[in-house]
Protein backbone atom coordinates (compact mmCIF):
# COMPACT_ATOMS: atom_id res chain seq x y z
CA UNK A 1 0.00 0.00 0.00
CA UNK A 2 1.40 3.50 -1.23
CA UNK A 3 1.67 6.31 1.34
CA UNK A 4 -1.40 8.31 -0.33
CA UNK A 5 -3.81 5.25 0.15
CA UNK A 6 -2.48 4.75 3.46
CA UNK A 7 -3.33 8.13 4.63
CA UNK A 8 -6.54 7.69 2.53
CA UNK A 9 -7.41 4.20 4.84
CA UNK A 10 -6.40 6.08 8.07
CA UNK A 11 -8.68 9.32 7.61
CA UNK A 12 -11.70 6.54 6.50
CA UNK A 13 -11.30 4.88 9.92
CA UNK A 14 -10.62 7.96 12.24
CA UNK A 15 -14.31 9.72 10.31
CA UNK A 16 -15.85 6.28 10.63
CA UNK A 17 -15.07 6.85 14.36
CA UNK A 18 -15.76 10.22 14.85
CA UNK A 19 -19.17 10.38 12.94
CA UNK A 20 -20.54 6.60 11.85
CA UNK A 21 -19.68 4.18 15.38
CA UNK A 22 -16.78 4.77 17.73
CA UNK A 23 -17.46 0.84 18.52
CA UNK A 24 -17.22 -0.05 14.79
CA UNK A 25 -13.86 -1.69 13.33
CA UNK A 26 -13.73 -1.14 9.20
CA UNK A 27 -12.57 -4.44 7.49
CA UNK A 28 -11.86 -3.55 4.26
CA UNK A 29 -12.58 -0.55 1.79
CA UNK A 30 -13.15 -0.69 -1.67
CA UNK A 31 -12.52 2.39 -3.69
CA UNK A 32 -13.87 3.37 -6.77
CA UNK A 33 -12.98 6.23 -8.77
CA UNK A 34 -15.63 8.96 -9.49
CA UNK A 35 -16.26 12.02 -12.23
CA UNK A 36 -13.78 14.35 -11.14
CA UNK A 37 -15.81 17.73 -12.36
CA UNK A 38 -14.83 21.15 -13.69
CA UNK A 39 -11.95 20.92 -11.10
CA UNK A 40 -10.56 17.95 -12.21
CA UNK A 41 -9.75 16.62 -8.58
CA UNK A 42 -9.27 12.87 -7.87
CA UNK A 43 -12.45 11.76 -6.59
CA UNK A 44 -12.86 8.25 -4.58
CA UNK A 45 -16.44 6.82 -3.23
CA UNK A 46 -15.12 4.49 -0.51
CA UNK A 47 -17.61 1.70 0.06
CA UNK A 48 -16.46 0.73 3.75
CA UNK A 49 -17.42 -2.64 5.22
CA UNK A 50 -17.44 -2.55 9.42
CA UNK A 51 -18.29 -4.84 12.08
CA UNK A 52 -19.07 -4.06 15.84
CA UNK A 53 -16.12 -4.47 18.16
CA UNK A 54 -17.25 -7.10 20.93
CA UNK A 55 -16.09 -9.45 22.90
CA UNK A 56 -16.95 -12.49 20.71
CA UNK A 57 -15.95 -12.17 17.39
CA UNK A 58 -18.93 -11.95 15.24
CA UNK A 59 -19.76 -13.51 11.70
CA UNK A 60 -19.07 -11.52 8.54
CA UNK A 61 -23.38 -11.08 7.90
CA UNK A 62 -23.15 -8.80 10.99
CA UNK A 63 -20.91 -6.56 9.14
CA UNK A 64 -22.78 -3.54 7.94
CA UNK A 65 -21.34 -0.83 4.68
CA UNK A 66 -21.25 2.60 4.51
CA UNK A 67 -20.09 4.68 2.03
CA UNK A 68 -17.75 8.02 2.00
CA UNK A 69 -16.40 10.32 -0.90
CA UNK A 70 -12.50 11.31 -0.37
CA UNK A 71 -11.10 14.09 -2.24
CA UNK A 72 -8.44 16.47 -2.44
CA UNK A 73 -10.68 19.66 -0.98
CA UNK A 74 -9.27 23.41 -0.78
CA UNK A 75 -9.19 24.88 3.10
CA UNK A 76 -12.12 26.98 1.98
CA UNK A 77 -14.06 23.62 1.72
CA UNK A 78 -13.03 22.44 4.30
CA UNK A 79 -13.40 25.15 6.27
CA UNK A 80 -17.11 25.66 5.26
CA UNK A 81 -18.38 22.41 5.97
CA UNK A 82 -16.52 22.68 9.32
CA UNK A 83 -18.33 25.35 10.20
CA UNK A 84 -21.56 24.64 8.92
CA UNK A 85 -21.89 21.55 10.27
CA UNK A 86 -21.20 22.77 13.78
CA UNK A 87 -24.35 24.67 13.33
CA UNK A 88 -26.56 21.95 12.54
CA UNK A 89 -26.91 22.93 8.94
CA UNK A 90 -28.16 20.60 5.94
CA UNK A 91 -24.20 19.74 5.32
CA UNK A 92 -22.03 16.43 5.30
CA UNK A 93 -19.96 15.51 7.92
CA UNK A 94 -16.28 15.47 6.62
CA UNK A 95 -12.93 14.88 8.45
CA UNK A 96 -10.10 16.74 7.17
CA UNK A 97 -6.45 15.10 8.33
CA UNK A 98 -4.99 18.55 7.50
CA UNK A 99 -7.32 21.19 8.75
CA UNK A 100 -4.78 24.17 8.85
CA UNK A 101 -3.32 23.47 5.61
CA UNK A 102 -4.01 26.42 3.11
CA UNK A 103 -3.90 24.08 0.26
CA UNK A 104 -5.63 21.12 -1.15
CA UNK A 105 -5.49 18.40 1.18
CA UNK A 106 -7.56 15.01 1.80
CA UNK A 107 -11.04 15.30 2.89
CA UNK A 108 -13.29 12.48 3.97
CA UNK A 109 -16.97 13.25 3.68
CA UNK A 110 -20.26 11.34 4.18
CA UNK A 111 -21.50 10.23 0.78
CA UNK A 112 -25.14 11.98 1.23
CA UNK A 113 -27.90 9.97 -0.95
CA UNK A 114 -25.94 6.94 -0.88
CA UNK A 115 -28.76 4.86 0.04
CA UNK A 116 -31.49 7.51 -1.49
CA UNK A 117 -34.02 6.51 -3.76
CA UNK A 118 -34.68 9.49 -6.24
CA UNK A 119 -37.86 7.37 -7.92
CA UNK A 120 -40.07 8.02 -4.52
CA UNK A 121 -39.52 11.37 -3.60
CA UNK A 122 -42.10 14.13 -2.80
CA UNK A 123 -40.67 16.75 -4.69
CA UNK A 124 -42.58 19.75 -3.35
CA UNK A 125 -41.87 18.59 0.19
CA UNK A 126 -37.91 18.11 -0.61
CA UNK A 127 -37.77 22.37 -2.03
CA UNK A 128 -39.50 23.14 0.72
CA UNK A 129 -37.20 21.74 3.18
CA UNK A 130 -34.42 22.99 0.88
CA UNK A 131 -35.60 26.57 0.78
CA UNK A 132 -35.61 26.49 4.82
CA UNK A 133 -32.41 25.14 5.08
CA UNK A 134 -30.54 27.66 2.76
CA UNK A 135 -31.99 30.48 4.66
CA UNK A 136 -30.69 28.99 7.87
CA UNK A 137 -27.60 28.67 6.17
CA UNK A 138 -27.95 32.40 5.32
CA UNK A 139 -29.36 33.62 8.19
CA UNK A 140 -26.51 31.95 10.85
CA UNK A 141 -23.60 33.32 8.43
CA UNK A 142 -24.90 37.20 8.20
CA UNK A 143 -22.93 39.56 8.94
CA UNK A 144 -19.79 37.42 9.80
CA UNK A 145 -17.50 38.79 8.15
CA UNK A 146 -14.75 38.76 11.01
CA UNK A 147 -15.64 34.88 11.77
CA UNK A 148 -14.71 33.82 7.93
CA UNK A 149 -11.23 35.65 7.19
CA UNK A 150 -10.74 32.82 5.16
CA UNK A 151 -13.69 33.03 3.01
CA UNK A 152 -13.27 34.92 -0.45
CA UNK A 153 -15.60 38.11 -0.95
CA UNK A 154 -17.62 39.14 -4.06
CA UNK A 155 -16.67 41.99 -6.10
CA UNK A 156 -16.83 43.81 -8.93
CA UNK A 157 -13.62 42.04 -10.35
CA UNK A 158 -14.48 38.60 -9.80
CA UNK A 159 -17.86 39.15 -11.77
CA UNK A 160 -15.77 40.92 -14.88
CA UNK A 161 -14.06 37.69 -14.47
CA UNK A 162 -16.76 35.24 -14.63
CA UNK A 163 -17.81 36.79 -17.94
CA UNK A 164 -14.85 37.53 -19.79
CA UNK A 165 -13.29 34.48 -18.98
CA UNK A 166 -15.62 32.11 -18.79
CA UNK A 167 -18.93 33.32 -20.43
CA UNK A 168 -17.65 35.38 -23.54
CA UNK A 169 -15.18 32.34 -24.38
CA UNK A 170 -18.36 30.08 -24.19
CA UNK A 171 -20.54 32.13 -26.02
CA UNK A 172 -18.71 32.91 -28.61
CA UNK A 173 -18.24 29.46 -29.24
CA UNK A 174 -21.88 28.93 -29.63
CA UNK A 175 -22.31 31.74 -31.64
CA UNK A 176 -19.89 30.17 -34.36
CA UNK A 177 -21.98 27.22 -34.98
CA UNK A 178 -24.77 28.49 -37.39
CA UNK A 179 -27.80 26.09 -36.15
CA UNK A 180 -27.27 28.06 -32.33
CA UNK A 181 -29.26 31.59 -33.90
CA UNK A 182 -31.07 29.08 -36.28
CA UNK A 183 -32.42 27.07 -32.98
CA UNK A 184 -32.75 29.99 -30.10
CA UNK A 185 -33.07 33.01 -32.49
CA UNK A 186 -31.51 36.26 -33.15
CA UNK A 187 -33.65 38.34 -30.78
CA UNK A 188 -32.61 36.27 -27.94
CA UNK A 189 -28.82 35.90 -28.68
CA UNK A 190 -28.69 40.06 -29.23
CA UNK A 191 -30.56 40.70 -25.89
CA UNK A 192 -28.15 38.21 -23.87
CA UNK A 193 -25.43 40.15 -25.38
CA UNK A 194 -26.95 43.26 -24.30
CA UNK A 195 -27.49 42.30 -20.55
CA UNK A 196 -24.08 40.58 -20.32
CA UNK A 197 -21.87 44.40 -21.78
CA UNK A 198 -23.66 45.74 -19.02
CA UNK A 199 -24.25 42.95 -16.42
CA UNK A 200 -20.87 44.20 -13.86
CA UNK A 201 -22.82 47.52 -13.70
CA UNK A 202 -26.19 46.10 -13.18
CA UNK A 203 -24.65 43.78 -10.39
CA UNK A 204 -23.24 46.94 -8.35
CA UNK A 205 -26.47 47.02 -5.76
CA UNK A 206 -26.06 43.62 -5.07
CA UNK A 207 -22.25 43.56 -5.10
CA UNK A 208 -22.56 46.45 -2.32
CA UNK A 209 -25.73 45.57 -0.47
CA UNK A 210 -23.36 44.49 2.74
CA UNK A 211 -27.08 43.79 4.92
CA UNK A 212 -27.40 40.54 2.80
CA UNK A 213 -23.73 39.30 2.95
CA UNK A 214 -23.16 36.16 4.36
CA UNK A 215 -21.57 32.84 3.39
CA UNK A 216 -22.29 31.43 0.37
CA UNK A 217 -22.51 28.36 -1.46
CA UNK A 218 -21.84 30.50 -5.37
CA UNK A 219 -22.03 26.91 -7.41
CA UNK A 220 -25.50 25.70 -6.61
CA UNK A 221 -26.15 23.74 -9.62
CA UNK A 222 -28.79 20.74 -9.15
CA UNK A 223 -25.69 18.56 -8.93
CA UNK A 224 -24.82 20.25 -5.58
CA UNK A 225 -28.14 19.90 -3.96
CA UNK A 226 -28.68 15.70 -2.74
CA UNK A 227 -31.34 14.34 -1.12
CA UNK A 228 -30.17 11.77 1.57
CA UNK A 229 -33.02 9.38 3.39
CA UNK A 230 -35.30 10.02 0.79
CA UNK A 231 -36.40 13.18 3.32
CA UNK A 232 -33.66 15.88 3.80
CA UNK A 233 -31.62 18.37 1.16
CA UNK A 234 -28.08 18.47 1.61
CA UNK A 235 -25.67 21.13 -0.03
CA UNK A 236 -22.31 19.72 -1.08
CA UNK A 237 -19.46 20.62 -2.93
CA UNK A 238 -18.64 23.95 -1.14
CA UNK A 239 -15.16 24.80 -2.97
CA UNK A 240 -16.89 27.86 -4.91
CA UNK A 241 -17.82 29.18 -1.45
CA UNK A 242 -17.63 33.17 -1.02
CA UNK A 243 -18.47 36.11 1.46
CA UNK A 244 -21.25 37.91 -0.76
CA UNK A 245 -24.82 38.75 -1.20
CA UNK A 246 -27.36 35.71 -0.45
CA UNK A 247 -28.98 37.11 -3.84
CA UNK A 248 -25.91 34.69 -5.62
CA UNK A 249 -27.48 31.84 -4.56
CA UNK A 250 -31.29 31.83 -3.87
CA UNK A 251 -32.09 32.56 -8.20
CA UNK A 252 -30.49 28.98 -8.59
CA UNK A 253 -33.07 27.77 -6.12
CA UNK A 254 -35.98 29.75 -6.81
CA UNK A 255 -37.22 28.92 -10.34
CA UNK A 256 -41.09 30.37 -9.26
CA UNK A 257 -42.16 33.29 -7.90
CA UNK A 258 -43.84 31.43 -4.76
CA UNK A 259 -40.37 29.98 -4.57
CA UNK A 260 -38.55 32.78 -4.01
CA UNK A 261 -41.48 34.05 -1.67
CA UNK A 262 -40.91 30.84 0.29
CA UNK A 263 -37.46 31.52 0.80
CA UNK A 264 -38.38 35.50 2.07
CA UNK A 265 -40.78 34.19 4.43
CA UNK A 266 -38.45 31.31 5.80
CA UNK A 267 -35.45 34.39 6.07
CA UNK A 268 -37.72 36.42 8.00
CA UNK A 269 -39.03 34.35 10.34
CA UNK A 270 -35.22 34.21 11.37
CA UNK A 271 -34.87 37.20 12.18
CA UNK A 272 -33.75 38.96 8.63
CA UNK A 273 -36.71 40.53 6.72
CA UNK A 274 -36.38 41.84 3.43
CA UNK A 275 -38.06 45.18 1.93
CA UNK A 276 -40.35 43.57 -1.01
CA UNK A 277 -39.10 46.49 -3.46
CA UNK A 278 -35.54 45.03 -2.41
CA UNK A 279 -35.77 41.94 -2.80
CA UNK A 280 -37.44 42.03 -5.97
CA UNK A 281 -34.68 43.99 -7.46
CA UNK A 282 -31.73 42.45 -6.22
CA UNK A 283 -33.44 38.52 -6.83
CA UNK A 284 -33.76 40.03 -11.01
CA UNK A 285 -30.29 41.39 -11.45
CA UNK A 286 -28.85 38.52 -9.48
CA UNK A 287 -30.67 36.05 -11.86
CA UNK A 288 -29.21 37.59 -15.22
CA UNK A 289 -26.01 37.52 -14.08
CA UNK A 290 -25.82 33.84 -12.64
CA UNK A 291 -27.88 32.48 -15.94
CA UNK A 292 -24.85 33.71 -17.96
CA UNK A 293 -22.29 32.36 -15.66
CA UNK A 294 -24.30 28.86 -15.27
CA UNK A 295 -24.85 28.60 -19.45
CA UNK A 296 -21.40 28.44 -20.49
CA UNK A 297 -21.05 23.80 -19.85
CA UNK A 298 -24.16 23.79 -21.93
CA UNK A 299 -22.83 26.53 -24.67
CA UNK A 300 -20.58 23.25 -25.56
CA UNK A 301 -22.45 20.83 -25.50
CA UNK A 302 -26.43 21.93 -26.23
CA UNK A 303 -26.55 19.71 -29.93
CA UNK A 304 -25.28 16.59 -28.16
CA UNK A 305 -27.46 16.36 -25.12
CA UNK A 306 -31.15 17.19 -24.48
CA UNK A 307 -30.25 17.89 -20.86
CA UNK A 308 -27.75 20.33 -21.66
CA UNK A 309 -29.84 21.83 -24.29
CA UNK A 310 -33.05 22.31 -21.91
CA UNK A 311 -30.50 23.58 -19.02
CA UNK A 312 -29.57 25.82 -21.81
CA UNK A 313 -32.80 27.46 -21.88
CA UNK A 314 -33.57 27.48 -18.51
CA UNK A 315 -30.45 29.69 -18.06
CA UNK A 316 -31.08 32.06 -20.82
CA UNK A 317 -34.81 32.61 -19.63
CA UNK A 318 -32.67 33.82 -15.79
CA UNK A 319 -31.39 36.16 -18.49
CA UNK A 320 -33.88 37.47 -20.46
CA UNK A 321 -36.81 37.25 -17.97
CA UNK A 322 -35.81 36.34 -14.19
CA UNK A 323 -39.01 35.62 -12.77
CA UNK A 324 -39.88 39.41 -10.44
CA UNK A 325 -39.36 41.02 -13.94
Amino acid sequence: MDMSNSRRIDLIKDTVYCFVCPESEVLSVESIPMPSGSQAVELMRNKVRLQQRAGIKMGPDAAEEVSLVTKQATFVERSALSRLFSQAANVPFSLSGQPLHEGRSLLCIEDVDHRTDYSKLDIAALQDKELRALAYIHYANMGCKCDLPWLPKVDEAYIAEMISEQWRPSWEYAKGNPAFAGTFGNGIISSIEDIAGRIVEDMAPVIHDESTYTMIHNDLNPGNVLVKGNDEVYFIDWEEARYGSLFMDIPMRCGSLQQAEDYRRYLGSLGCCIPDQDFTGLFSVASRYLGLRFMCWNLGVWQQNEQARNGLVKYMEMVTRPIFS
